[in-house]
């Protein structure tokens, strides 16, 4: 067993399972689409990375610190459909019979949670692999974090983002501040696409370099927009850096990997309809 650390982005795995598989129901007719993606994604990395050890981040309910500076955060998004909200208890009941701990915290996101573990986990010189498809997560890649995306089998380590972005992995927050981001209602500044962002920060190694050189820049709209929505990229960054200081009652030998309870997944496999986990625990 290889002394990895693996960090589920919960909430991001749940709605991939979601909507990448349609029309499953457990004998009794109870949707189930979203747990069995994400029990076969789970069972995927126990089997073939053998972590040392887990753990599994989601949202909390209710409002993050991100929507008390900013109300419009997120605000176009659609309310999650009810067919997956009541799919979030019974996938709670599989990675408790795993013995893997859950982890959320009020006020705060799973993106911040995962920032927090992953840092302290880094600090520690032990390789922490998070398992996500929220490019914004990048961000915490050094020497010991890389990114994992599941459904594009695709690893992001410190030096394929220096290679693909030409700047440290860190820099992408100034990106993201500049550019925005639509996913998530980050505003950034009005002209200034992500392309652009990226040229810039590469140029200008900072938000603040830039901020402080506009009229160094090329073109007379980019210096006017950049000079009259300063702040607004200044709102944009603190919205997109992911808190690494969130207090956690974390613990490493909780998060070891070991002890499944058989006997309780065996009958919730039974309850569920999953025959071939069944088959493979027997």
């Amino acid at each position: 067993m290889s002394k990895k650390f693996f960090i589920i982005d919960g909430h991001s795995q749940l709605y991939q399972a979601y909507y990448a598989i349609t029309g499953l129901t457990t004998p009794s007719g109870q949707p189930i689409n979203a747990v069995y993606g994400f029990t076969r994604m789970l069972r995927k990395i126990i089997k073939e990375e053998e972590p040392c050890y887990m753990a599994i981040a989601f949202d909390a309910k209710g409002p993050t610190f991100r929507h008390l500076e900013y109300k419009e955060y997120k605000s176009q998004r659609k309310p999650t459909p009810d067919e997956l909200l009541s799919q979030i208890p019974l996938m709670f009941d599989v990675i408790n019979a795993y013995n893997i701990p859950l982890y959320t915290r009020e006020g705060y996101e799973a993106d911040d949670i995962i920032g927090t573990i992953s840092r302290k986990v880094s600090s520690e010189k032990i390789e922490c692999i998070i398992i996500t498809t929220d490019k914004d997560m990048e961000q915490l890649v050094n020497k010991y974090i890389k990114i994992f995306n599941p459904r594009k089998k695709e690893i992001k380590d410190i030096e394929k983002i220096r290679e693909e972005k030409g700047i440290e992995p860190e820099k992408l927050i100034d990106v993201l501040a500049l550019g925005g981001d639509s996913s998530d209602n980050i505003p950034g500044i009005p002209g200034i696409g992500y392309k652009t962002a990226l040229n810039l920060i590469r140029e200008w190694k900072s938000l603040e370099n830039v901020l402080s050189n506009i009229d160094k820049i090329n073109g007379k709209k980019k210096q006017e927009n950049l000079s009259k929505y300063a702040e607004l990229a200044r709102l944009s960054k603190r919205l997109v850096t992911i808190n690494t200081e969130v207090p956690l009652d974390f613990d490493f030998e909780t998060c070891r990997l070991n002890n499944f309870n058989n006997t309780r997944l065996t009958e919730l496999f039974t309850k569920y309809g999953f025959k071939s986990f069944l088959a493979e625990i027997n």
